[in-house]
Formats: C-alpha cells, sequence, structure tokens
C-alpha cells in the first residue's frame, strides 16, 4: 500500500519537474500566477543539486538529475 502510494506520489512529482521545466522555454511565463509558482517551487525543490552539479555549458541538468534520482528510489522501492 505504502508502496504504491510513493510510486504515485514519485510518478506525480516526475511529471511536474517535466512539465514545468518545458513551461520555463514559453514566454511571457512572468505574467501568470500559477506558472510562476510552479516555477518557484520547482527552484527550491532542485536548489539542492544545483549546489553540487552546477550548469555545464549553460545548461541547468538538475532536473534531469532529480528524475534519475526519483526513478532510481521507485525502482529500489519496488523491488522491496
Amino acid at each position: 500500500m505504502l508502496v504504491k502510494l510513493a510510486h504515485l506520489l514519485i510518478e506525480a512529482l516526475t511529471w511536474f519537474i517535466i512539465v514545468t521545466t518545458l513551461l520555463t522555454f514559453i514566454p511571457p511565463h512572468s505574467r501568470n500566477r500559477p506558472i510562476n509558482r510552479a516555477i518557484e517551487l520547482l527552484d527550491r525543490l532542485l536548489e539542492p543539486i544545483r549546489k553540487v552539479v552546477p550548469p555545464i555549458g549553460g545548461v541547468d541538468l538538475s532536473p534531469a538529475i532529480a528524475i534519475i534520482v526519483l526513478q532510481l528510489i521507485d525502482k529500489i522501492l519496488r523491488g522491496l
């Protein structure tokens, strides 16, 4: 039961990261409050990764790293 709930949360967070990251490419998001809130929340979630892995060639890899970590956690939990 808890593993299924964790899987759903991980999947929802993964999609949140993907959609919010894509929304940052669509201008102008500065006038849309819900999008701004989502971007702010994502920035807070990715900040620890950004402290460890700086942008490479101007590309922020933290969303991809976060998704990989989430998928690893999901696989570990499903293996239990």
